[in-house]
């Protein structure tokens, strides 16, 4: 029982508010491509195609890499990770600001960032994991949460930045955001090395409850259907709601909602996003991280059928609402999954696997959603194809072993995440 007098200690807040400052940071990296592309193609007369390329290669090294910076992230700690992240952010824009040619614009932003997002996403979420026992669930959502006001401060305040000062001068001002930011990770590794002692003592516990082949091998773990069913359930969910957040407009518009509130409806997902993620890791405190999850997804999935029987703005509003909820809270829950039930060890490796799933749902769900819409002409086939892969992440995590029925973790036999 813990007889804690807070929730959290202060240092525990400190890293909170670290961890939502370099989330809110990184989530422009997720989405800054839009606010630049007018200015680009102006200056340069580069086809919207040429600029959007970029993009699928950011998203595409990210993805991958995020494997190796889980397991880097792992062996040498994911603060040394994070500074590289940080570093190389702010190299990737400060040399953006000097592009001329979209071979540039491709390494800058396209390669360079896209290794950057790899050591950013994954390891702090790792680092997280690693660092709380007490209220996991709550440090986890709360931290994540930045993402969502990163969105909606930082993006209008660059687009104000383009503007009034072009866009060079606005890449030059993000860089510096991570310059800057790169200062308190360095100074929580010099930290860290000299309390490294006695913060593996402090609140611990002993041992957790974990899948017995969690301290075996990524080759063990991965023959296991536990394995499978969590990056199965992540990457089905994400097609199910990647549909949604990119088609969800255009349908509105079609279905003759102006586009100016038609747009809204991205705002109202970001919103939901933002409260599902602390509701979700409040929940996953009480009750569990599988079943947290469950109510996360069931939130996303069921209100889909919904957008078959021609809803109005209102009701479009409130479907947008519960994707949010469902999209904020699966972001929270998945860190929490696999610390749960694979322990510290290996949470940064197993989590950037889990997230290059994720990131592949993402692309495949956005990418059929519009398919399947040139097919057939309406966005209902769409709709119910993301509908059932909504279903399958629910099946698909209601197969994830109970965590009181799991025994202590054995002690672990291996030094690195990759040895078999």
């Amino acid at each position: 029982m813990n007889n804690r007098k807070y929730i959290f200690t202060p240092n525990e807040y400190a890293i909170i508010v670290y961890c939502f400052l370099l989330l809110s940071a990184t989530s422009f990296l997720n989405f800054n491509f839009g606010i630049f592309i007018k200015p680009l193609e102006g200056e340069f007369q580069w086809s919207r195609t040429s600029i959007s390329s970029a993009y699928s290669i950011y998203m595409i090294i990210g993805s991958f890499a995020a494997i190796l910076t889980g397991e880097l992230s792992d062996r040498y700690g994911a603060q040394k990770i994070i500074l590289i992240g940080m570093l190389l952010s702010g190299v990737s824009l400060f040399l953006a600001s000097t592009l001329n040619t979209i071979w540039e614009f491709y390494i800058y932003i396209g390669v360079l960032a896209g290794l950057s997002r790899s050591a950013l996403n994954t390891p702090i979420f790792a680092y997280i994991q690693k660092t709380f026992d007490y209220k996991r669930g709550l440090a986890t959502g709360i931290a994540g949460s930045g993402g969502g006001l990163g969105i909606l401060v930082i993006t209008p305040v660059v687009g104000y930045l383009i503007i009034h000062y072009g866009w060079r001068p606005s890449y030059i001002v993000l860089a510096s955001v991570f310059f800057v930011l790169s200062i308190p990770t360095l100074a929580i590794i010099l930290f860290s090395r000299k309390n490294e002692k006695t913060t593996d003592t402090q609140e611990s516990p002993p041992e957790e409850n974990i899948l017995s082949e969690s301290t075996k091998g990524m080759k063990v773990i991965m023959k296991h259907r536990s394995f499978w069913s969590i990056l199965g359930s992540h990457s089905c969910d994400c097609i199910c709601h990647s549909v949604i957040i990119v088609h969800l407009v255009p349908f509105a518009i079609e279905s003759g909602v102006p586009r100016l509130e038609a747009a809204t409806l991205l705002g109202m997902i970001g919103l939901g996003a933002l409260i599902g993620r602390i509701v979700a890791g409040i929940i996953s405190d009480r009750i569990g991280a599988k079943w947290s999850l469950f109510i996360s997804l069931t939130c996303q999935t069921l209100p889909v059928p919904l957008l078959l029987f021609n809803p109005n703005f209102t009701t479009m509003l409130l479907i947008a609402s519960f994707v949010g909820l469902g999209l904020g809270g699966h972001g929270t829950m998945y860190p929490i999954v696999t610390r749960d039930y694979y322990g510290k060890k290996r949470v940064g490796i197993l989590f950037g696997t889990f997230a290059t799933g994720a990131s592949l749902g993402m692309a495949t769900g956005s990418f059929l959603g519009g398919a399947i819409h040139d097919l057939t002409g309406t966005y209902h086939a769409a709709f119910m194809f993301s509908f059932f892969f909504g279903a399958c992440s629910l099946f698909l995590v209601w197969l994830y072993p109970e965590k009181n029925n799991l025994k202590p973790a054995e002690k672990e036999k291996t030094d690195f995440a990759l040895n078999p």
